[in-house]
């Protein structure tokens, strides 16, 4: 009987043994397949963010090309070849008012309003 005994808790044990073995073996199978999933996440976000660096760089490039473009386009000189000879209105220097006295157009606000301010008498 002793022998029978021991062979049950023998078959017991080894059971649990082998509970024991699977349910590491399915740990590290979960944790493999976890870290798998976030490296596959982490290089699409490499990628997201290396493209999105590209269309960067072709970005502002294509921005100083247009720059370039607006300065060239809007230069002194091109606008004045563009213009008809006689409809530019030139007057020499010394016709221009002194700097102290000249004044850009007044703004709405800085306009005076004919007739009394309210709240004045």
């Amino acid at each position: 009987m002793f022998f029978l005994g021991t062979v049950a808790q023998l078959a017991w044990i080894g059971g649990d043994m082998y509970f024991r073995f699977g349910s590491a073996v399915l740990l590290v199978l979960a944790i493999s397949l976890v870290g798998i999933v976030l490296e596959k996440r982490n290089l699409e976000l490499r990628r997201r963010l290396t493209r999105q660096h590209y269309q960067t760089a072709v970005l502002l490039e294509k921005h100083a090309k247009l720059r370039l473009k607006t300065q060239r386009l809007g230069a002194p000189q091109r606008v004045l070849k563009a213009l008809p000879p006689g409809q530019l209105d030139q007057r020499p220097a010394r016709d221009l008012p002194p700097a102290s006295i000249r004044s850009g157009p007044l703004l709405p606000w800085q306009r005076q309003l004919p007739g009394p301010v309210h709240g004045s008498p």
